[in-house]
């Protein structure tokens, strides 16, 4: 599987370094490629002397420092260098879109609860996130939704490792 891909999700909550050690796992074990892509979450406001502008300038920066670690930790404990991808957009259309026209895309791995999950508290007991939801039902490859409490060791040693950076 030389030419075979495996799409992670990550938006830097703790969820999707699960879902990225996972992505990083499964690709070891299959000989493929990890490439991770963060969508970027861009501003909506107004226009107004530039403030929309400066404002895309941060959340990229931010995007790429989160990118930037996630690779960092992958190639450090996991021994592979993923491909980034940092993309405007949603979620689901952007990971579509990579998936469909990225050559080579296998599966697609996200983390059942975001960055907006880990934010919200919730009353009632989680369900699986929109977005894997969508994806599933949308893409032509396998789509894995990493629950995020899953034991890492149950998983892969390793993975724990990517979470927490030591």
């Amino acid at each position: 599987m030389e030419n075979a891909l495996i799409l992670a999700g990550v938006d830097g909550s703790q969820n999707s370094l699960l879902a990225a050690g996972v992505a990083a796992r499964m690709a070891s074990m299959i000989g493929a490629r990890l490439a991770l892509i963060h969508v970027l979450d861009e501003p909506v406001l107004g226009y107004w002397g530039g403030l929309h502008n400066r404002m895309a300038e941060d959340v990229r920066e931010e995007a790429e420092k989160i990118l930037s670690t996630i690779a960092e930790r992958v190639q450090r404990i996991c021994g592979m260098t993923p491909e980034l991808f940092i993309e405007p957009g949603s979620p689901i259309e952007t990971i579509t879109r990579i998936a469909a026209t990225e050559p080579g895309v296998v599966m697609v791995v996200v983390g059942r609860r975001g960055l907006d999950g880990e934010r919200h508290a919730r009353l009632l007991k989680p369900r699986t996130g929109h977005v894997p939801v969508h994806l599933a039902g949308s893409l032509s490859v396998p789509v894995m939704c990493v629950p995020p409490d899953v034991a890492a060791s149950q998983i892969c040693e390793a993975i724990e490792q990517l979470r927490t950076g030591a």
